[in-house]
């Protein structure tokens, strides 16, 4: 257990008791800190109130529970061993729609300033009330799912500029869209713009696992490999919901991924 997450919360049981019933019924929330304890109670605390919890002491660990099960809303310690909360809201916010909640005891604003620049919705320091937690979680949630995505640069009749790179599917001249072969386009991350970019320019193709992380402008030997699973597991859901059509994204195991399409 690290130094930074050794503060204990607000006693529970009058908070739960406190707490309105199911007013987090439907959402999915995961608590990240290496504090078991104090893990513990923030899931039991949010549970008893509705939520649908899961607990991870480490980004390991969360990142092969999300591979399997998205979340709506993500709590976070900073003082994590190996990858650090600050390194994790980076990554979620490349590869997930997820609403990140910092919770800490550093209470400096230079990690204030950080915390929420590199990406998270919102930062709390601990102790914490557990009914402000819950509230805030709600917020996020709620500010989150009334984004839409930009639709990026556009033609004066509306539609984004095509380029064709392939028969059956295509990227706009900016990359920032990706054109299904029914016309409809799908608004792409930064990260999901430099990935795609990656395979079309290798069409049919196997692309190793590496040579995508470094098109994606990271160290191969550095980016955990169930971040870019994640990425490509996101990618697939977010291209089928949005146009009806699954991307031809094909994972080769122990190699990488190929894109297959037309030339």
């Amino acid at each position: 257990m690290n130094s930074e997450s050794r503060h204990p919360m607000p006693d529970t049981g009058d908070i739960i008791e406190r707490l309105e019933p199911g007013t987090g019924v439907g959402l999915r929330v995961c608590v990240v800190d290496d504090d078991e304890d104090l893990r513990d109670e923030v899931v039991l605390g949010l549970q008893a109130s509705g939520f649908s919890v899961r607990g991870f002491p480490g980004s390991r660990e969360l990142y092969r529970g999300l591979l399997h099960t998205p979340c709506d809303v993500v709590i976070l310690d900073i003082g994590l061993p190996g990858e650090d909360g600050f390194s994790v809201t980076t990554s979620l916010k490349e590869v997930s729609s997820c609403g990140v909640v910092l919770l800490t005891s550093m209470t400096s604003i230079e990690s204030r300033i950080k915390g929420l620049m590199d990406g998270a919705d919102a930062y709390l320091t601990k102790p914490v009330d557990l009914r402000e937690l819950a509230a805030t979680v709600l917020s996020v949630h709620r500010r989150i799912a009334t984004r839409r995505p930009e639709a990026g640069d556009e033609t004066e009749s509306g539609a984004p500029s095509i380029t064709q790179t392939s028969a059956t599917w295509s990227m706009s001249i900016d990359g920032w869209v990706l054109m299904a072969p029914n016309a409809l386009g799908v608004s792409l991350t930064g990260s999901e713009r430099l990935f795609l970019t990656c395979l079309f320019s290798h069409l049919n193709e196997v692309v190793r696992r590496e040579v995508l992380v470094e098109a994606m402008g990271h160290r191969a030997d550095y980016y955990l490999s169930h971040r870019l699973d994640m990425l490509v597991s996101r990618l697939r859901k977010k291209v089928l919901h949005e146009t009806g059509v699954a991307l031809p994204l094909r994972a080769v195991r122990g190699l990488g991924f190929s894109l297959t399409c037309m030339r």
